[in-house]
């Protein structure tokens, strides 16, 4: 059985972390069923070309948003993909959509679906009504739009446990690649989500209510 291919893109940026949030969402799905491509625009020679390429009968494309300059590339990115693939769903997720769940679709109507917080079973259960046809009604932690382009938001997600989640599959990505581009042989992961305090130029308060989950 061919595989489905899901696209992922992390948008340019000056600082070169692994794209953890990709690959967290990207491990949620069977290798067996899916071809998860993470295509990340700091570190490749001519990423909007390889997107574009790689969105050709792919299920979907999302697409990590981080307020700030970043955003220019991600919506350059995002608006070439409509263009060329105009049935495609597009997925945004990360810190600008979990500060600003209605307004990304507000502002970007190329944009089918934000997702708000903790996003890895969040998109598996998007790539599920994909694939299946189904509603987005009952998915937790997601704004969308309906068949009347009215935009919904629905009730948030609870934090997941860390432990349950599948171990990250860093072989979606060329760790080579982040390493040659930092400069040294420093390796990333994640080892929990949330936060407990409440410093007021952090996101973590608003976008997990102060609770947090850890690895053990």
């Amino acid at each position: 059985m061919k595989k489905k291919k899901i696209v992922l893109y992390n948008p340019k940026a000056v600082f070169y972390d692994m794209p953890l949030a990709l690959l967290s969402i990207g491990s949620m799905l069977d290798p067996e069923h899916y071809d998860v491509i993470i295509i990340d625009g700091r570190v490749e020679e001519s990423p909007l070309q390889m997107v574009l390429e790689a969105c050709q009968d792919a299920i979907c494309f999302g697409v990590t948003s981080l307020t700030g300059n970043p955003l220019n590339d991600a919506l350059m990115v995002t608006k070439s993909v409509r263009a060329k693939h105009t049935k495609i769903p597009i997925i945004w997720g990360g810190w600008h959509t979990s500060l600003f769940p209605e307004d990304t679709l507000r502002d970007e109507e190329a944009i089918d679906i934000s997702v708000q917080a903790q996003g890895e079973i969040t998109f598996r259960e998007i790539v599920m009504a994909i694939e299946s046809g189904a509603s987005y009604e009952h998915i937790a932690g997601i704004c969308y739009r309906n068949a009347k382009n009215e935009i919904i938001k629905n009730p948030g997600r609870m934090l997941e446990d860390m432990n349950f989640l599948p171990r990250v599959n860093y072989d979606l990505i060329d760790v080579e690649k982040y390493f040659k581009a930092k400069k040294k042989r420093q390796f990333d992961y994640i080892s929990s989500t949330g936060c407990r305090f409440r410093c007021t130029f952090c996101a973590d308060p608003t976008v997990f209510s102060r609770r947090i989950r850890t690895l053990v």
